[in-house]
């Protein structure tokens, strides 16, 4: 299943057939494809995620030694000219980035662990994270199930319901986060959560919180990765 069965995404209008009667949709099909459907997101945040199609007339390479039918991986890829890239082709860049950056923390170190930095007050006044608890998927398939009649027809049900679910789901339920969970899932929406760099609370999107949800403190991680770098 993927996010297009939510139905959190919009269809498009402009869907095609191509000369061999497939799909030109976001799961292509196999075969020689002339035309692709490039998936375009308009909106990713969490309650109104949007993607739409454009068409990249980008002919798929076919591979010479073979007559057998070939599948297409372009769909999801960027594309600059007509022409498709993918992840894999930029390894030895992405290496080389993280060794830079992690050499280039390495060497101040000293200087972002100084408690006097103006970085870890700047961090600690404007900076609040969101905290993915369960994918967004999770929460859009259990709206989804309450939102059917044996649920919709009785609260009490439908959080028994959610209250089991989220049980058997969970290592260690935390049942002040599973009340937080439940309360916005049976008002259809998705439960939301934040948290400070300096502190161990999570916070939710009614205001309240779990006090000493995390082990550590984000600043608190960060300090320690450096200083063990």
């Amino acid at each position: 299943r993927t996010i297009l069965f939510t139905g959190l995404i919009e269809k498009s209008d402009h869907i095609e057939k191509c000369d061999r009667s497939e799909s030109c949709s976001a799961f292509q099909a196999a075969g020689y494809i002339k035309q692709i459907f490039q998936p375009l997101i308009d909106s990713d945040h969490t309650d109104d995620i949007k993607v739409r199609f454009i068409r990249n007339e980008n002919d798929i390479m076919t591979d010479e030694s073979s007559t057998e039918p070939i599948y297409t991986i372009l769909q999801n890829a960027p594309c600059l000219d007509k022409q498709a890239y993918i992840i894999e082709s930029f390894l030895d860049e992405f290496i080389e980035g993280f060794v830079h950056t992690y050499q280039h923390i390495k060497n101040h170190a000293a200087v972002l662990l100084d408690s006097d930095n103006e970085f870890w007050y700047a961090i600690k006044k404007i900076t609040s994270a969101r905290v993915l608890i369960r994918t967004t998927l999770f929460y859009a398939m259990l709206i989804r199930r309450v939102q059917q009649p044996q649920f919709s027809a009785n609260q009490e049900v439908a959080h028994q319901y959610l209250e089991g679910y989220l049980q058997l789901h969970s290592s260690n339920l935390n049942l002040q986060l599973a009340e937080c969970e439940i309360n916005e899932l049976l008002q259809l929406n998705i439960p939301y959560f934040t948290h400070q760099p300096n502190c161990k609370d999570l916070f939710m999107g009614d205001n309240g919180k779990c006090a000493n949800y995390f082990k550590f403190s984000a600043m608190e991680n960060i300090h320690w990765n450096i200083e063990h770098a």
